[in-house]
């Protein structure tokens, strides 16, 4: 460098400090959401150096938090342009792909962000939240101790932390953090953490307490109004349903967060309703909620005909894949339609001593690579059928599983649940690579089991064929065929456990699981609502309690609102 250039850089450098002040202030500023003015003086910043990577940045986070995601995003991908070496911008872009459920697009900007700067703890926290959003909870946790490592004492990083822990089944890990963090950051969201954590831990007492108290400060939070509306004692003012109405009866267009806050609020509304035994105003709710839930995204079920037919196809003759078989590990697949009992099958056998419940694992489908969307691709689906005829594919396949299903066991146990539903489509599979595992298939009546999914609002987009009657029947009808298929093929090897015939006949059924499981009778497995352990899953509330005939036949309350679902199911009995 020569003393022209070192000069140069020296003016450059005092040029910029005032800038650089300025810039704080006007942070400063739209943190504290003054937002007109804010914008004002960006833009004035910005006639000044136009060019300037944190300006333009910091005004695309000015316009993603006042709604305006497209000049959001146009200002990251400007700043990327501008210096395409820095991971700030790469780490914002991700996180509207993240919002707008785009994951694909969403995992390539985050980790082409991490990959800029793997310390940077923004990146680290929205990778966290993207895995335990998408069910991965291996990696979600690698990237949440990767933020707690760079720095310890972040709020949102312990949080993010805490919730990769739940889903990895360290539920008191997980409570103890976020009892500590509202000590030293009592947040609204953050308590809400806890009171979440505390409700799958069973503690409802505690849970409930929170909520009600954070209601009362925060009743404009949607997710504390949707936990209130949960507990039947809980009450509404004019004033709340005012407020919640009002926002139901915005135009959305296509402004995705508006539409998703109304199907929160209508499937809040439905369940407040439900409660106070007004069926007319609770099915209005629940119409609402799937119509808009369903205009979402697209769904086309053309996809899964193609899908469940090509698994048949597959699966008309056994894979060749010899297994060496160790019976130290004995997996229990526990599947069928999502709400057919299969959180109350394994809230059963994890009753017993040598069982571990390992809640809904998503292991099996990433690692045949078709994933946790319902809606198989036709490339996605191409790739698996070249791989499963290779026996490195598949054997493969088995050694990742078992070491996942290690990971979640406890007390050394022999025997693993992993009650994920939508696994009923790889019993072919199963059969092939664990012939040693038992499979066990919950059934209940089409009606009860499809007004359940249909009244019931999913985390994801992973069941989007329930929000329509019509799409749901046929989908059900497309399950119901494939797994008339498996027993056919496997009658020895499934068992068929019908959702009615337990709760009739409690302790007989009881028994007939736990011996197709090879396991000895326990009483403990009589008394499952007692068992202490994680819950995750929508059936939290049923499984802490002994059985009852409540279920069955609920859709009949609302068969008015159901002419679509009742018609076509009425055929399938």
């Amino acid at each position: 460098m020569n003393r022209h250039q070192r000069r140069k850089l020296k003016k450059d450098k005092q040029d910029s400090q005032p800038f650089q002040q300025d810039l704080v202030k006007i942070i400063k500023i739209h943190s504290d959401k003054n937002y007109d003015l804010a914008e004002k003086e960006y833009k004035k910043l910005l006639a000044k150096i136009p060019n300037d990577y944190e300006t333009i940045r910091h005004l695309g986070i000015l316009y993603f938090d006042t709604n305006r995601i497209e000049e959001a995003f146009n200002h990251f991908q400007k700043a990327i342009q501008i210096n395409p070496s820095r991971c700030e911008a790469y780490n914002n872009i991700g996180f509207i792909h993240f919002k707008n459920r785009n994951l694909e697009l969403a995992q390539k900007c985050l980790h082409k962000s991490y990959d800029i700067n793997p310390k940077y703890i923004p990146v680290l926290n929205n990778l966290t939240g993207l895995y335990v959003t998408y069910q991965d909870p291996v990696t979600a946790l690698k990237f949440a101790k990767k933020a707690i490592n760079v720095d310890p004492q972040n709020p949102i990083s312990n949080s993010q932390y805490a919730k990769a822990l739940i889903q990895n089944g360290r539920l008191n890990e997980a409570i103890i953090i976020l009892e500590n963090l509202y000590k030293t950051h009592p947040l609204p969201f953050f308590r809400m953490d806890l009171a979440t954590a505390y409700r799958e831990n069973g503690e409802m007492e505690k849970s409930d307490q929170i909520v009600r108290e954070e209601f009362k400060e925060n009743y404009k939070n949607l997710d504390i109004f949707g936990l209130y509306a949960i507990n039947k004692s809980n009450t509404l003012s004019e004033e709340h349903i005012k407020y919640y109405e009002d926002m139901i009866s915005l135009d959305a267009k296509d402004d995705k967060t508006l539409k998703r806050n109304q199907i929160k609020l209508c499937e809040t509304f439905y369940i407040y309703y439900k409660n106070n035994k007004n069926i007319e105003k609770s099915s209005e709710y629940l119409l609402k909620m799937n119509k808009l839930q369903f205009s979402l995204e697209p769904y086309d079920l053309n996809l899964e005909k193609t899908f469940f037919t090509t698994i048949k196809e597959i699966f008309s003759n056994d894979l060749d894949a010899p297994i060496n078989i160790k019976k130290n590990i004995v997996p229990i697949f526990i599947c069928g339609m999502p709400r057919s009992g299969t959180t109350l099958c394994e809230q059963i056998l994890s009753s017993h001593s040598n069982v571990t419940g390992a809640g809904e694992l998503n292991f099996l489908a990433n690692l045949t690579g078709i994933g946790t969307s319902v809606q198989v691709k036709k490339e996605i689906l191409d790739q698996f059928k070249s791989n499963i005829f290779e026996k490195d594919f598949l054997l493969n396949i088995r050694k990742k599983y078992i070491a996942a299903l290690i990971e979640r066991r406890e007390n050394n146990n022999q025997y693993i649940c992993d009650k994920m539903p939508h696994n009923f489509v790889f019993i072919g599979l199963i059969r092939s690579i664990f012939p040693e595992a038992k499979i066990i298939y919950c059934k209940r009546d089409p009606i009860d089991n499809c007004f359940s999914l249909y009244a019931h609002k999913f985390l994801e987009m992973s069941h989007q064929y329930s929000y329509d009657q019509k799409t749901l029947a046929q989908y059900y009808v497309l399950h119901n065929d494939l797994m008339n298929f498996w027993i056919e093929k496997y009658k020895e090897n499934i068992f068929v456990l019908d959702n009615e015939e337990l709760i009739n006949n409690q302790e007989r059924v009881s028994r007939d699981i736990v011996d197709f499981c090879d396991l000895d009778w326990e009483k403990s497995c009589l008394n499952f609502h007692e068992t202490k352990r994680q819950v995750r899953t929508a059936s939290i509330d049923q499984v802490r309690k002994p059985l009852n005939k409540n279920s069955i036949g609920a859709w009949k309350q609302y068969e008015k609102s159901l002419p679509d679902l009742v018609n076509q199911l009425n055929k399938v009995k």
